[in-house]
């Protein structure tokens, strides 16, 4: 369950809650207010102010129903109108929460006071015999706009707002005279009883509110939980992907050293445990938040030659593409192979466009066997010539177009005596190049296989 649908559910049960009471203030003002106003018109000294009195309560009700409908009442909860309908000008108010709790805030200053003085108006008609009885319909209802306009407030505001109406019922009812005990009581007991309602109300709201609060708490706990746990298997997944990688080709290799299968004067061994070597940095380097991910990696390939003394310049083109690590593992390996095998110099290249990424590198190495990839859609070459190596593996970026219609997982193996081994380059592209070890070439290598050279294409299996 996402944010935004816990969002929702609060916000449904909070819109329900407004609507439930809406329908409380509207049978209240419509069948007890209405039928006990017009059933005493006779008691009162002007009856055309209660009607404006209940005219302006209809109208304080309409507007707030008005505003509710658009999602800037008070305490409101999912929008009745449909975002996409609405207004530019009116879509960037309704982003700033705040705002629109400013303006609701506002509305309820204004509808509670204009009720308050509906409510008094009306009171002032009354003779002091009958406050609190049915004549006195006002006092039924005003309580209930207090639950309403107020309902994404705190219930001390409804019960603060509730006790000034009592309070301001009972100074108009001294003003029109002092009323006898026996009268007292049953005005009392009647504002009691009216009061208990309201007052019940609105705490079963804010209990409910509360409620709703906590369930949406609860979703995002649990949704946070469930992330933490996906994301913690994933993890693990990784780092047992990885152990199984080292326990393939690290530990054997250790274990040989350890148990003196192995010489480390041995040239192959040491080439091997620099290979392994360049790999774990790799590895390492995967878990790094880089900007360009490969370029990143193959800088960790090369820091291994540059320890063991080899020259490595490096020559980056093209904005970098998103590259999965599966087929990034697939494009470094050649050329780390070609890397860790370098005896003084070796030049690298990274070159991306017309939906291809290529990583090739050129090397003083050329007897270095370059092992076939086993990665769908990789498409590795090798040159030899002049004592020189060139060794490029290229794939297609996912979702890219290409411009090479090569099948992936082949690998053309040349050997010439040409002169194009000395750098690869392949490219037209004006961009400058980005470089790092010990220099920067401006034109990266890429030759192409020259004319004399013989090729030869293998599927792995």
């Amino acid at each position: 369950m996402s944010e935004a649908l816990t969002e929702r559910i609060a916000d449904d049960m909070r819109g329900g809650l407004r609507v439930a009471g809406l329908v409380i203030l509207g049978a209240v003002h419509f069948g007890l207010a209405l039928p006990a106003l017009l059933a005493n018109l006779g008691h009162y000294r002007q009856p055309w102010l209660q009607f404006a009195a209940f005219g302006v309560l209809t109208l304080v009700m309409a507007v707030d129903v008005r505003l509710g409908a658009r999602g800037r009442g008070p305490g409101r909860g999912r929008r009745l109108q449909p975002r996409a309908r609405l207004r530019p000008q009116a879509r960037a108010r309704q982003r700033s929460p705040a705002r629109q709790q400013a303006r609701s805030r506002r509305w309820a200053v204004v509808g509670l006071g204009c009720a308050l003085a509906a409510s008094a108006v009306a009171t002032s008609q009354l003779p002091a015999a009958y406050f609190l009885a049915t004549p006195h319909w006002s006092f039924l209802e005003i309580g209930w706009f207090g639950v309403l306009l107020l309902y994404g407030e705190r219930l001390r505001w409804t019960l603060l707002f509730i006790g000034c109406c009592v309070v301001l019922t009972l100074a108009q009812l001294l003003a029109a005279g002092a009323p006898s005990r026996q009268a007292a009581a049953g005005m009392a007991v009647s504002a009691m009883v009216i009061c208990a309602f309201q007052v019940a109300a609105a705490v079963m709201a804010g209990l409910l509110r509360g409620c709703a609060a906590a369930a949406s708490a609860t979703a995002r706990e649990q949704e946070r939980v469930r992330t933490e746990a996906e994301v913690s298997a994933r993890i693990h997944a990784d780092q047992r992907a990885r152990y199984e990688d080292l326990r393939r080709s690290v530990l054997p290799l250790l274990a040989g050293l350890a148990g003196g299968a192995l010489d480390p004067a041995d040239e192959r061994v040491r080439r091997r445990c620099a290979f392994e070597a360049a790999r774990l940095r790799r590895l390492f380097a995967e878990r790094d938040q880089a900007a360009d991910p490969l370029v990143h990696e193959l800088r960790a390939c090369i820091g291994v030659a540059e320890r063991n003394g080899v020259d490595v310049q490096l020559a980056v083109r093209g904005t970098p593409a998103p590259v999965p690590r599966r087929l990034r593992r697939a494009l470094t390996e050649p050329v780390l192979t070609a890397l860790t095998t370098a005896e003084h110099t070796a030049r690298a290249t990274v070159i991306r466009g017309g939906g291809r990424v290529r990583v090739s590198v050129v090397t003083d190495a050329p007897r270095t066997d370059i092992p076939l990839s086993g990665e769908p859609g990789i498409h590795v070459r090798t040159l030899r010539g002049e004592g020189r190596l060139w060794v490029e593996a290229a794939c297609a970026v996912p979702g890219g177009t290409t411009d090479d219609g090569g099948e992936g997982g082949t690998a053309d193996t040349a050997d010439t005596t040409g002169d194009g081994g000395d750098g690869e380059g392949g490219t037209d592209s004006g961009e400058p190049a980005t470089g790092s070890g010990a220099g920067t070439d401006a034109t990266p290598p890429a030759p192409p296989p020259p004319a004399h050279s013989s090729s030869s294409e293998t599927q792995p299996s």
